[in-house]
């Protein structure tokens, strides 16, 4: 009998917690999904956004979620999840790229992925998990694949039961999904979460280690910053002083440089004195590094100057533990250090010289240079040369690919031998100056012979056309689809990008700019790029890459 009941209640639509029928909700839901999903609904008309349609898709996933029932939430699901193709026969990649474009397939599911996290059924909890722990697939970081959606919904509520299941879970994954889980785990910590990130430092994947490194820092940050709280409660205190014990042997010992490098940014993040002993330590700790020497000392140093206020040579890790000695007894956020000098010295400038004033402060380059048809236009610049009198300007006209090769030979002739470089072109297609076998920019150290092919003919024969694939650039920059998880990147990758571009991607996987932005913030959180951007021409069409830059540790410089 109760096997008999339960089948009926089963057959019934759910109701919600005004204990009405959300049939007809549905029903409108099922009708517009059927006319989006054939391609009959277009939210991107002639470049702008049609707002009457944004509406109807916000009013039909609002009238599915307020039911907060668990036949309501996977039907939103269907949409969170959601992957098609373009309709007819047209199916390349510019087509693909155009039609998900024009039906915002990005905003959509994302709209359908928040609509879920607020409904609150405990039921919905529970499945989401079972979604996520029973389907961990390769496509995990896709958020079109089950988990993936799952997962980003989890990470979204508020629920601490959710997020300490989701990482007790991350055990029993595969590396490949268990960095996806604490990565998304780490984007909304909370300080109960705290403790179970430090556990995972001691993980043997090191985008793991990242990962949580992010989640501890990210938690406490609002707590810890001295520049804003006078005191910081007893409790608090306390775990911020574990959580910097935890994260000093990472920063002094780990092997692989960007989990160096995203221990030095959360300690910066915290704003706290307790911070700057131990990046200190680790100062000394990379000048004393004999193998495979990099960047990480200026950036460590610049980040002891931008927290103290107080400006050192470069190189002299004695001078910071001389001033920490005698002043870190006493030292406080609050108070002023005059700007250029100490000890009556001038700072010295970086390592190397500029890129398009860009001062370059690491010798692990890696170019991404935009050659669509567009970089043939013509482009005058303001110069100040011999001849022209005291501070007087000459104008001189080039085109935009002319004079990305101009200053890309002058830093081929300022870096050092040994000193790791490589270009991706993009137009169309995606090409690397020096490929690994799977594609990827190989580790080119420089030498008279590399200097050799790029001034000798390769720069030069670089040649404008076809369209923007952005997105297949920074895909091989930064491996959107996981690779080089386990590769020798760790150890030897690069460390700074420069992205050039004159325009919005107009071809590609990929073209919407809000979901390039959020793949590269999500990729990078991991990689610790820093992404510098040079943009031409109508800043209105380069805006996005102003954000690329500032949500990725660098600095954009735009030329008119």
């Amino acid at each position: 009998m109760r096997m008999l009941l339960a089948v009926l209640c089963l057959s019934l639509p759910l109701a919600g917690q005004d204990g009405g029928d959300p049939t007809a909700d549905l029903a409108a839901f099922d009708s517009w999904l059927k006319d989006y999903k054939s391609g009959a609904i277009r939210l991107l008309q002639k470049g702008q956004v049609v707002e009457s349609e944004l509406n109807r898709v916000r009013a039909v996933i609002s009238g599915v979620a307020k039911w907060n029932t668990l036949t309501t939430a996977k039907r939103l699901f269907e949409l969170a999840s959601l992957d098609i193709l373009p309709p007819g026969s047209a199916r390349s990649s510019t087509d693909r790229a155009a039609f998900l474009t024009e039906i915002r397939i990005f905003q959509v599911r994302g709209l359908a992925r928040d609509a879920i996290a607020t409904m609150d059924a405990r039921e919905i909890e529970d499945w989401l998990l079972e979604v996520v722990k029973k389907r961990p697939d390769k496509a995990y970081g896709d958020v079109a694949s089950a988990s993936g959606a799952a997962l980003r919904i989890l990470a979204q509520r508020p629920s601490e039961r959710a997020k300490k299941a989701m990482l007790e879970a991350c055990g029993s994954f595969k590396p490949e999904v268990r960095v996806h889980a604490v990565n998304a785990m780490s984007t909304a910590p909370s300080l109960a979460l705290v403790p179970h990130f430090a556990g995972l430092l001691r993980d043997k994947e090191p985008y793991v280690r990242i990962a949580a490194i992010n989640g501890m820092c990210r938690a406490l940050a609002p707590h810890t910053d001295e520049t804003r709280h006078a005191k910081v409660e007893a409790k608090i205190a306390q775990l911020r002083d574990t959580t910097i014990d935890a994260i000093r042997p990472v920063i002094l010992r780990d092997k692989v440089w960007q989990v160096r490098a995203c221990a030095r940014e959360n300690l910066a993040i915290l704003k706290t004195k307790k911070s700057i002993p131990v990046l200190i330590e680790a100062l000394a700790a990379e000048l004393a590094r004999k193998k495979d020497p990099w960047s990480l000392d200026v950036r460590l140093h610049r980040t002891l100057e931008g927290l103290t206020g107080i400006r050192m040579p470069l190189g002299q890790v004695q001078t910071w533990q001389a001033f920490w000695r005698k002043e870190g007894a006493t030292f406080a956020f609050a108070r002023e250090q005059p700007k250029g000098k100490q000890n009556g010295k001038e700072a010295k400038s970086s390592k190397y010289e500029k890129f398009f004033k860009l001062e370059l402060q690491s010798n692990r380059l890696l170019f991404v240079i935009d050659l669509s048809g567009s970089m043939v236009e013509p482009i005058t610049l303001k110069t100040f040369g011999v001849g022209t009198g005291a501070g007087a300007p000459e104008k001189r006209t080039t085109t935009k690919a002319k004079l990305v090769v101009e200053e890309l030979k002058k830093m081929v002739m300022t870096l050092k031998d040994g000193d790791l470089f490589n270009i991706i072109v993009f137009s169309d297609d995606v090409r690397v100056w020096r490929a690994r076998d799977d594609g990827r920019p190989a580790l080119v150290k420089m030498s008279d012979q590399v200097r050799d092919d790029l001034l000798g003919g390769y720069l030069d024969n670089l040649q404008p056309a076809g369209l923007t694939n952005l997105h297949g650039a920074l895909d091989c920059a930064l491996g959107f689809g996981g690779r080089g998880l386990h590769d020798k990147y760790y150890e030897l990758g690069y460390d700074t990008l420069y992205v050039l571009s004159d325009g919005a991607p107009t071809t590609g996987k990929v073209t919407d700019t809000e979901e390039i932005l959020r793949m590269v913030r999500e990729v990078n959180s991991l990689r610790r790029l820093t992404i510098n951007t040079i943009t031409f021409g109508f800043l209105n069409q380069v805006a996005f890459l102003k954000k690329l830059a500032e949500q990725n540790g660098g600095r954009h410089i735009h030329v008119d």
